[in-house]
């Protein structure tokens, strides 16, 4: 029989970093993770039903934005909520938001260890700890809503031991394929896995994967679909259209501006609905909604216009360029690119659809962090592995005005986020 190292848990300690490196640590050398020790802590702790409504998030993008979104809803109705997100940009703090505010340090590490206590040497992953902890926290708050986003795929992910009252799949397409399976079918019955008997589930793709749908009305559970039931339209340069379900009659709100992520927006007002709660057009303008770090976002640095976004597949880069003219009439002069391990290094190139001399890549650190070297150098395009390196380099080949475009894993945005953003 196989021996597993015993790591000690810093117990009494306060320090956040400490308990986070036991944990990845525990994770490689403990027995295999498996979800039913996920369900055996939570339902001891008795975190199945951490707030009076719970809503879980999967997808394969936009996930964070849907959860941010109707965060933002809800809070300006006065609703307490608590929210989940995965994974986290600059802070492991991110993960776990109340009434849209980082929770601390101090609340993180009494939840580790009440969690710690509670499992009895059951192995549970890092997004396991972040999940219930951050259950542990909403039920501490007593908070009104709890929104979770979904990890990887959605069956055996940690959000998906919960009761809840609303499911939601954002979007599907192709990634984390070692995990989830090759096509789009398989991954959808993956997520669909988050299907409960009777639970409205609302699907925000427009592509027809049987297995989300048919998996859904196997169980009877309403299904709300992008194009029928809920949507959102671009009506000109100033203006966007959202219709949402309600009352059994389909409502349409118009909205001054537009959204980066709309489908997101219309995605957060239908969950809105759906736990009961009203939304008006003028409601959602005036809210000034704020996006999450490291989505769309823009900033000025060097003289230069820098945008980083978290897109690390080929659905989300595609999605970014198309929406690329509404948000500066710049031409991308170069761009840094760097994803985790597995990723489709291929289809991201192909998607950019930008000359591979103005394409710079980088390596990205952690557990699934990896170079992608000869990779680069199969299309021709120049690879430095160190992020400051790599910094240094857009700096030096581009000039005052110029667009430089970062995309890939939360690891490398985040990295040079911390650069661009000081």
């Amino acid at each position: 029989m196989a021996q597993h190292q015993v790591v000690s848990p810093p117990v009494g300690s306060s320090d956040l970093h400490s308990w986070l490196a036991w944990i990845e640590l525990a994770q490689q050398t403990g027995r295999k993770r498996s979800w039913y020790h996920v369900v055996r802590v939570a339902r001891q702790l008795g975190l199945l039903k951490s707030a009076q409504q719970v809503v879980v998030i999967a997808g394969t993008n936009g996930k964070g934005t849907t959860v941010n979104f109707t965060e933002q809803l809800l809070l300006a109705q006065g609703i307490k909520v608590g929210s989940t997100y995965s994974p986290h940009l600059e802070r492991y703090n991110e993960r776990i938001r109340i009434n849209g505010r980082e929770v601390g340090d101090e609340e993180i590490v009494f939840a580790f260890e009440v969690i710690q206590e509670a499992q009895d040497y059951v192995q549970l992953s890092y997004h396991d700890y972040a999940t219930l902890a951050g259950l542990w926290i909403f039920k501490e708050h007593r908070v009104d809503v709890a929104l979770l986003e979904v990890g990887v795929g959605g069956r055996y992910d940690a959000t998906n031991v919960v009761h809840r009252d609303v499911n939601v799949i954002t979007s599907i397409a192709l990634d984390h394929q070692e995990m989830l399976g090759p096509d789009l079918e398989t991954i959808g019955w993956e997520k669909a896995g988050i299907s409960r008997c009777r639970i409205p589930l609302l699907y925000g793709d427009t592509k027809n994967i049987s297995t989300v749908v048919g998996r859904a009305r196997a169980l009877d559970c309403p299904v709300y679909r992008r194009g029928c039931d809920f949507d959102f339209q671009l009506l000109d340069q100033n203006m966007c259209g959202i219709a949402v379900r309600q009352d059994s009659r389909v409502r349409r709100l118009e909205l001054s501006g537009i959204p980066k992520h709309p489908l997101s927006l219309a995605l957060a007002a239908q969950i809105t609905v759906t736990l009961g709660y009203p939304v008006r057009d003028s409601f959602i303008s005036e809210l000034h909604i704020s996006q999450l770090p490291g989505r769309m976002e823009l900033f000025h640095h060097l003289d230069r216009v820098w945008l980083l976004d978290v897109a690390h597949n080929p659905d989300a880069v595609e999605y970014l360029l198309r929406f690329l003219p509404k948000l500066t009439d710049k031409r991308v002069a170069r761009v840094l690119l760097g994803i985790s391990k597995r990723k489709d290094f291929s289809g991201i190139v192909n998607a950019l659809k930008i000359p591979t001399d103005r394409v710079l890549v980088t390596s990205t650190q952690g557990r699934r962090g990896t170079t992608w070297k000869a990779q680069s150098a199969d299309f021709g395009i120049q690879c430095i592995e160190e992020l400051d390196f790599a910094y240094q380099e857009l700096v030096a080949n581009t000039v005052s005005g110029d667009l430089i475009l970062v995309v890939g894993s939360f690891d490398v945005v985040g990295r040079l986020r911390a650069k661009v953003a000081s």
